[in-house]
Order: C-alpha cells, then sequence, then structure tokens
C-alpha cells in the first residue's frame, strides 16, 4: 500500500513537471507536515509566493529551472494556477494614490507634497542609505506646538519589494490623520499625545526593482556573491538566526550574515534609538489578513501575552468593521510558524512596546499583485484599526 502511494505521488509529481514545461511560471501548493519540512522549505532557493512558509500549506513560485529543486524536497505538492513570468507590471498612474500604486519616486514626491503643505506638522529624517545609495526617508507628523513628542508610534511599510499595498496603506494612515488633525479636535489632541514616525519605503532598492525587473522580488539588493538580497525581516536582532530564517543566500527568507548587518534595518534600529519614548510599533506587510503579534521566533508566550491579544482583538473588530473582510489575530508562531529576527519582535523585545505585524488583503486569490480596485477599501478598513490601536495607546 505504501509502495503504491509513493508511486502515485511520483506520477502526479512527473505530470506537474510536464505542465510546468509548458506552462513556464507557476504557483504550486506545497504540503508541510512539520517544523522540519518547514525548515527545509526555508532554506531553499524556490521563491515564495506566500509571504511565510507555513505549517500546512505554503504556496512558491517556480519557473522550469526550480522543478529538480521542488521534486527534491520530498513535499506532495499540487499544481495551483499558471502565472506570467515575474518581470515588471506597470500600473496606470491616475495619480491617486488610493487608486493606483506608486513608484518609489512618487511615493517620496507625495511626502513631500505634504510636508510643503503642512510644514509645521510634517518634517523628515533621513535615516539612512540603501545599498545601493537610496535614502531611507521617515515622514514624522506632529502637533506643531510639541517641539519633543512625549511619545512616538513608528510604521514601517515596504520591508519587503514586492508587497505594494504595503506603502499604499502607510501613506494612507499618515496623510488621513494629516488631514483629519487640521479639522478634528479630537484627532488634533491624538497627535499632540503621539507622534507618527513613518518608513514610506524600508526596503527602496527591492521596491525600485519589482519595478523594472522583478515584481515578484522579496529582498533588498544586497550583493551576496552568488545570488542577490537579504530578507529584511529575518535580520533584527531578536532572535535572529532561528528557526524560519535560512543561512542560504539563495533562500527568499536569507537572514544574512549577522543582526543589522543591512543598511535598511539598521535605519530603524539607529532612527528608533533617538526616539525619547516609543510607545507602539507596526510593520505592514501582505498578503494573509492577519493581526499579529510576538512572538514570531518561539512559540513560548510573550510577557504581555494577554494585553496583545486585547489589542489584537480590538483591531482585528476595528478592521472588519467597514467592510467584513476576515482578519484573523493571534500569535505569530502559533497562527503561522516561526519568523526569527521580525521586526516586531524586535520592537516589543528591546522596547516592550506592542509591536505588531499586519498582513494586509487578501487571501491569496491575487497574492502580491492586489488590483488597484483594492487599494481604498485596504487602506480605509486599516485606518480605523490604527486609529484605535493610537487612542488605546494614549488613554
Amino acid at each position: 500500500m505504501k509502495r503504491l502511494a509513493a508511486v502515485l505521488s511520483l506520477l502526479v509529481a512527473l505530470a506537474l513537471v510536464c505542465y510546468a514545461d509548458e506552462a513556464g511560471w507557476a504557483r504550486y501548493r506545497v504540503f508541510v507536515p512539520n517544523d522540519a519540512a518547514a525548515q527545509r522549505l526555508t532554506d531553499s532557493s524556490l521563491p515564495l509566493f506566500s509571504d511565510n512558509v507555513t505549517l500546512g500549506f505554503t504556496d512558491v513560485i517556480a519557473g522550469p529551472e526550480h522543478q529538480k529543486e521542488l521534486n527534491h524536497l520530498g513535499l506532495p505538492y499540487f499544481f495551483v494556477q499558471a502565472l506570467p513570468p515575474p518581470g515588471p507590471t506597470m500600473w496606470a498612474q491616475s495619480g491617486d494614490y488610493r487608486s493606483a500604486y506608486f513608484p518609489l519616486d512618487a511615493i517620496i514626491a507625495q511626502y513631500e507634497q505634504w510636508r510643503q503643505e503642512s510644514p509645521t506638522w510634517v518634517t523628515r529624517v533621513n535615516a539612512g542609505t540603501s545599498w545601493e545609495g537610496r535614502a531611507v526617508w521617515v515622514y514624522r507628523l506632529r502637533e506643531p506646538s510639541t517641539p519633543i513628542p512625549p511619545r512616538s508610534v513608528v510604521l514601517q511599510a515596504g520591508i519587503h519589494a514586492r508587497e505594494w499595498i504595503s506603502p499604499s496603506v502607510v501613506m494612507h494612515l499618515f496623510n488621513n490623520l494629516r488631514e483629519l488633525a487640521q479639522t478634528s479636535i479630537m484627532h488634533r489632541w491624538l497627535i499632540n499625545e503621539v507622534e507618527v514616525c513613518a518608513f514610506p519605503v524600508l526596503n527602496p532598492d527591492g521596491y525600485e526593482y519589482t519595478w523594472t525587473t522583478n515584481r515578484l522580488w522579496r529582498k533588498n539588493r544586497r550583493n551576496n556573491g552568488s545570488s542577490y538580497g537579504v530578507d529584511l525581516n529575518r535580520n533584527y536582532s531578536v532572535g535572529f538566526g532561528g528557526g524560519g530564517s535560512s543561512g542560504n543566500p539563495s533562500s527568499d527568507t536569507y537572514r544574512g550574515p549577522s543582526a543589522f548587518s543591512e543598511p535598511e534595518t539598521r535605519a530603524v534600529r539607529d532612527f528608533v534609538a533617538t526616539l525619547p519614548n516609543l510607545v507602539g510599533f507596526i510593520d505592514y506587510h501582505s498578503y494573509g489578513q492577519l493581526i499579529l503579534w510576538p512572538w514570531g521566533y518561539t512559540t513560548n508566550s510573550p510577557p504581555d501575552r494577554d494585553e496583545l491579544d486585547r489589542i489584537g482583538r480590538m483591531m482585528e473588530q476595528e478592521v472588519e468593521s467597514a467592510y467584513g473582510a476576515d482578519y484573523r489575530q493571534g500569535q505569530t508562531s502559533t497562527t503561522l510558524y516561526l519568523a526569527s529576527g521580525v521586526s516586531n519582535d524586535w520592537a516589543y523585545g528591546v522596547y516592550r512596546v506592542p509591536g505588531l505585524a499586519i498582513e494586509l488583503r487578501d487571501r491569496g486569490t491575487y497574492g502580491f499583485r492586489l488590483p488597484p480596485d483594492q487599494i481604498r477599501p485596504t487602506q480605509h478598513e486599516n485606518y480605523l484599526a490604527f486609529e484605535a490601536y493610537l487612542i488605546d495607546l494614549v488613554r
């Protein structure tokens, strides 16, 4: 019986290989039964279609050159859909960040417009320089009569290059709060109590690469010799080197040679160190519709588990109140799988603030290619959750 099952599995795999040879690039769903299998997939050079390797099923991207490695994993898998080659995908520009994706220069130009419109409310800091020499900017929003913010919240966007909805959402959170604060007493009070610091695109080199060369690129653009890139969200110090990250430079989850080896993550670390009172940290990703809190690097519960769970449930309720989109909240390692060296573990572990990683729309139908007509609802539902988060922090 076991031999028959093995033969059937082999025939299915061979059929899929033949299909892939005809179709070119494709999305496959890999069954991941245990931690060892998850780490084996993590260490492979197969590009991930899912944001993380998860127990159960994880989606990968494979072209003809990946088929041998996909088979050698020894894990059951099946074809999901044909994909276009991961070349650049240009979206029509509407001039409105709520209905079109912006390239890097246009994102920064939009923040600059807001800074010109509100010069006493919006300032910016050059927190560092990327591998390819691009500025890593931080934009700061606070009430102009408060020269030293009593509290600060950091928003991180675009740490993974292909997750275009992330910078779009953080743009909206920043600007919507800016606009409301100029007419609403409550919102002006809010940014008097807490400063919002936004990294518009933490991974500028990788993001630019998704517009010019490879739409599905994830990492930064470090030259590793035989490959490129470090997964910046495996490069933070808390839990660095553990499960859910890889030491293989070709892996999509390559953690880098050491914690904070990358100029982009050092920019976050060094900027946050200048803040007198960090009280919150949110890293926006796609996809999966999840609100995740520490720990990612271990299945042990964090010391503030009940409080983090309360905040997660509050934000889950708010985000679902707009359109009924089904988000789930929970601890990263038990809701998904181990992910070590991630930003929100670092924020919580070093500063003991409610550090979150939010996976935006959708659940996988479109994945990283979320259509532009999904931008506005994703922005709006997540603004409601973000505002609730801010109010909760200053009560």
